[in-house]
Formats: structure tokens, sequence, C-alpha cells
């Protein structure tokens, strides 16, 4: 059986930033250059800012955005905009989408999960990943010493 664990996660203060629906993003790999614009603009805290900090004028390479990143998750924790959770939990969600005309809810939660050795357990990965995407991945979880970019998983549930 997987291990699934609870982690203590640093989230919004809602007092703060007011609507959670101004600071979120969706996922890096789906937003494109006119979307990310848009979330810069949206609110100054919004989560893009950390997951797909864009390129500016000045930068001298692409480790730039990173640590503009790095910068604004720490800055963003100093001045209270994120908060640490004081326990390990697990945070539950619910994905409401449509599809050939039908609406569907998926029921899904974050957590930390133990990893197995490549082709054992009963975790396996994903395949055709790619190594740009990785690499980018890897650099920001360097810079920001925190994973922001959560991998999405399935798991059979027949209720």
């Amino acid at each position: 059986m997987a291990e699934v664990q609870g982690l203590q996660a640093w989230r919004y203060d809602v007092g703060q930033v007011g609507d959670l629906s101004d600071v979120v993003a969706p996922p890096y790999d789906v937003i494109d250059a006119e979307q990310q614009d848009d979330l810069y603009k949206k609110h100054p805290c919004n989560c893009v800012r950390l997951i797909l900090n864009r390129d500016e004028p000045t930068d001298s390479g692409t480790d730039d955005r990173y640590a503009r990143a790095s910068k604004f998750f720490r800055q963003w924790q100093e001045d209270g905009v994120l908060i640490r959770e004081h326990e390990a939990a697990l945070y539950v969600y619910h994905q409401e989408f449509e599809w050939e005309g039908q609406t569907f809810l998926r029921k899904g939660f974050l957590g930390r999960l133990r990893l197995e050795e490549f082709g054992k357990g009963n975790v396996f990965p994903h395949e055709q990943t790619m190594p740009g995407p990785k690499k980018d991945r890897l650099a920001l979880m360097t810079a920001c010493q925190a994973n922001l970019s959560p991998i999405f998983g399935l798991y059979p549930d027949s209720d």
C-alpha cells in the first residue's frame, strides 16, 4: 500500500489577500503568455509569480526567474501573506468540470507520498515525461526549497 502522510503546508492568509480566486492559477504547464500576464495583473500575490515567474527584460538568464520566485515566496512568508499550518494535514479538494456535455466532480487531496523504487510497489511513474519540464521544476524546487507544483495522480475508488 502506498504511504500517504499529511504535510505542514504554506497557505494564503485570506485576511491578507481577500478572495482566493484572485491568487490561484491553473497548473504551470497550461498557462500561456496571455494568461500569465492576466494572472500577474489579477493580484500582486498571485501564485503565478511562484510557479511560472515570467522573464523580465533585465534578466541575464533563466535562473533569474527562479531567484525572483524564491524572493516572492520568502517575502510573502515574512509578510504573513503565506502562513504555515501548525500541524500536518491532508488537504481535500474538489474539481468540477464538463466533458462532452456532462458535468463531473473529481475528488482528491494533497499530501505527501513516499517514493518507491522504480518498478516496484504501488506507485507507478508517469510515462513519457520530458527532460525540459523536469529540469525546470527541479530548478524551481531548488531555488524555493519547496515543491510548488504538486504531482497529479490517480487512484482507484469503487465508491
